[in-house]
């Protein structure tokens, strides 16, 4: 990806949230990885518990491919309510509970994807 790619994806809304909210949280972000990606990092580092292991996993497999275009997309594709509502929720959070909502997003997201192989939650016998 080139760095003018790169910075056009920094200016998108999803990614101007994620960076003031890795500011107002006292992180420096860094320029090659996505805000969005990052806050989610710094997310599990701060302590938010994983639904499932395979989400940390695939954060970081998001936050390292090549098209990170493909990557937003992925992790957006068919949020409740979409892009705008995300971006007013996001707004209004804490960074940590911005981040908590973010990685809940990959979470379904991840569950819904039929070619992941995310492990069927039991349903009780």
């Amino acid at each position: 990806m080139t760095k003018n790619s790169r910075d056009h994806l920094r200016l998108l809304p999803l990614n101007l949230v994620a960076s003031l909210k890795l500011r107002a949280a006292g992180q420096n972000e860094y320029s090659d990885i996505l805000p969005v990606f990052q806050l989610m990092a710094w997310g599990l580092a701060s302590g938010i518990p994983l639904t499932h292991a395979r989400t940390e996993h695939e954060l970081a497999r998001l936050s390292k491919l090549d098209d990170q275009q493909y990557a937003l997309e992925y992790l957006v594709k068919g949020v409740p309510g979409g892009l705008p509502e995300l971006h007013r929720n996001l707004l209004k959070f804490t960074p940590k509970a911005a981040a908590h909502l973010l990685l809940d997003i990959l979470d379904l997201r991840l569950k819904a994807d039929p070619r992941n192989p995310y492990p069927v939650e039991p349903t009780g016998a």
